[in-house]
């Protein structure tokens, strides 16, 4: 069996740089910021050219998305209950509507979109190279194999090159969806703009080489790093600088591309002082260098930490297991978004100190009913993933929907995703609760986990989910929805898993790591917002994608269609709207897939 155990996963940098040899310039410029995402007037302006509510944020960017996005027609076809009472909606694939679907073609698209190019207003070093795709409905037979691709809307995303070079991040978002009928139920525009400085020395390929090998474990093997630009997310950003992205690999495949900065000095630096007695901890970070203000996040290798943000932290361990072993882990991230990481180890009682290296960084209405939801996360080293998971849990939590677990790092295990009938405590864990959050690595044959309980890998013959509570499980891991033949196979690997399951969310690529987390925009999409209402639990998962990842990630959700045509296409997160029955694998008839490039 191929199994990744340390996949490109959701690289802890949030950004994918072109990967290759390494670029082998001696200097390159710094950008000034002049702006910071689009002015009120901007954004009017936006939202008017494309008729549609001006969603500009707080932060300066503008994110559209309708309840139409990437729609699928459906019939109502029944009601009824589900395992705890709840009300139920049935609806089937509208098959005739679906048929007469006549998607908007790829050059009225790029038509359409050069007005989008020319409302964003690019600085001079910014290239802006556009991208047609569509969000694709795929329908399967019993047994997963394909028996029609319906494409369902037209996008058109740009990817950006920064004085010649690579750039993206969250504050490279540039894109446009169209309907069938020409309505627009997407768009995305978070640019800033930029002023050419300096050209500033960088620091060698051979020594970023070296600068990534700190930033990992022992045998990960480090390729030639790329040169290129992050652009973070909108905020108090001063300076953009150059980057190099490391492309480390294992003998089992590649792993997360993180980020160092290419200028050095240019970020800043950290130190912790900690201490322990017991099972107490405390520790105090200093940081100096890069651009002020600066923000810490902690993370534990024992413990969950809810509240991770501050220049202190004290907490007493909360082991799953039994050991003495606790690593304490804190990322600085300065205003320009440049990052150093830093770890201490406390095997017992005692103080010690521990320096930085440079990088890492990252890229409603109340549900009704006995309503909750788990976390599992196994990368706990990385605040990306950390903050995943704490937005997840915090705006479930406000929305009176509770968290039942939350297992992270060495805490997570492979036997709270397996099945009851084969050992596992899935009853106990992921398939006791209605929707399951997992970040860690993966490949298309599994999702891994640090501890050995049972193994390190939930693969398709561990699970049978659904078949006592769950509804809709999200991995936020690489490729394990990937379609590896050109045949979705997906289908025939995880079909299997999906007895009652509703919606199996996940990504045919790599996905990212990204800063600041996904968890919460997934979440937040959930229920209603000032200028939307909730979108479904699918639309949900697309448009976090949308919103966070790096342009040319491919997302995918994944279903089971029951003999009478039912589907959880539609499904709401409870009480945000219908949602659908359990289709178990013994009713199911066929299967449906939806992918989407953001």
């Amino acid at each position: 069996m191929n199994r990744i155990t340390a996949s490109a996963l959701i690289g802890a940098g949030a950004l994918l740089l072109a990967t290759g040899t390494a670029q082998a310039a001696e200097t390159a410029p710094v950008f000034h910021v002049k702006q910071e995402g689009l002015t009120a007037d901007q954004g009017a302006k936006l939202a008017d050219a494309f008729g549609i509510t001006n969603a500009l944020q707080d932060d300066g960017a503008f994110s559209y998305v309708s309840d139409s996005f990437a729609q699928v027609p459906l019939l109502k076809i029944g009601t009824g209950k589900d395992e705890a009472g709840r009300p139920t909606v049935s609806q089937s694939i509208d098959r005739r509507a679906l048929a007469a679907l006549r998607p908007v073609s790829d050059a009225e698209a790029r038509e359409r979109a050069a007005k989008l190019l020319d409302l964003a207003e690019l600085s001079p070093d910014l290239k802006a190279i556009p991208s047609v795709s569509n969000a694709k409905l795929t329908l399967a037979d019993r047994a997963g194999k394909p028996t029609s691709e319906t494409p369902i809307d037209t996008s058109v995303s740009f990817r950006f090159e920064l004085g010649g070079l690579p750039a993206a991040g969250q504050g490279a978002k540039l894109r446009i969806t169209f309907a069938p009928d020409g309505s627009v139920t997407q768009l995305s525009d978070s640019l800033r703009q930029l002023e050419r400085g300096d050209d500033v020395p960088i620091i060698s390929p051979a020594e970023a080489q070296k600068a990534c090998a700190a930033l990992y474990d022992r045998g990960v093997r480090q390729g030639a790093p790329t040169l290129g630009y992050l652009l973070p997310a909108l905020g108090a950003v001063q300076e953009i600088y150059p980057h190099y992205t490391c492309n480390p690999s294992t003998e089992d495949g590649t792993q997360a591309h993180r980020q160092i900065p290419a200028v050095e000095g240019a970020g800043p630096k950290a130190v912790i002082k900690a201490s322990r007695s017991g099972d107490k901890i405390f520790a105090t970070a200093d940081a100096s260098g890069g651009a002020g203000p600066y923000r810490f996040d902690w993370s534990s290798s024992t413990t969950t930490l809810d509240a991770t943000e501050g220049s202190e932290i004290a907490y007493e361990r909360s082991s799953r297991f039994k050991t003495s072993a606790e690593t304490l882990t804190l990322e600085v991230v300065d205003a320009n978004g440049l990052a150093s990481t830093a770890s201490v180890s406390l095997p017992g009682d005692g103080d010690v100190e521990g320096g930085g290296v440079p990088g890492g960084g990252g890229f409603g209405t109340l549900a009704i009913g006995p309503t909750d939801v788990g976390i599992e996360q196994t990368v706990d080293e990385w605040q990306c993933a950390q903050d995943s998971a704490i937005g997840f849990k915090a705006v479930m939590g406000s929305h009176a929907v509770p968290t039942a677990f939350d297992w992270r790092g060495w805490a997570a295990f492979e036997k709270d995703f397996k099945d009851v009938s084969l050992g596992g405590w899935d009853t106990t864990y992921v398939d006791n609760v209605d929707a399951q959050w997992y970040t860690g690595h993966g490949s298309p044959s599994s999702f891994t986990f640090k501890s050995s309980v049972d193994d390190k890998w939930v693969t398709p013959a561990d699970a049978r989910w659904g078949d006592w509570d769950l509804e809709w499980l999200q991995l936020e891991s690489c490729q394990v929805l990937a379609d590896t033949s050109g045949t979705h196979d997906y289908f025939s690997r995880w079909g299997g898993t999906m007895d009652g399951l509703h919606i199996l969310n996940g990504f045919h690529t790599n996905a990212y790591c990204i800063g600041g987390g996904t968890g919460r925009r997934f979440a937040e999409y959930l229920f209603p917002a000032w200028y939307r209402g909730a979108l479904t639990v699918r639309q949900a998962w697309a448009q976090m994608a949308i919103d966070k990842e790096p342009s040319g990630v491919v997302y995918r959700s994944m279903g089971n269609i029951a003999s009478n045509g039912a589907t959880n296409i539609g499904d709401f997160f409870w009480g945000q709207g219908p949602t659908g029955p359990d289709i178990r694998l013994s009713g199911r008839s066929g299967m449906w897939s939806i992918t989407g490039t953001v």
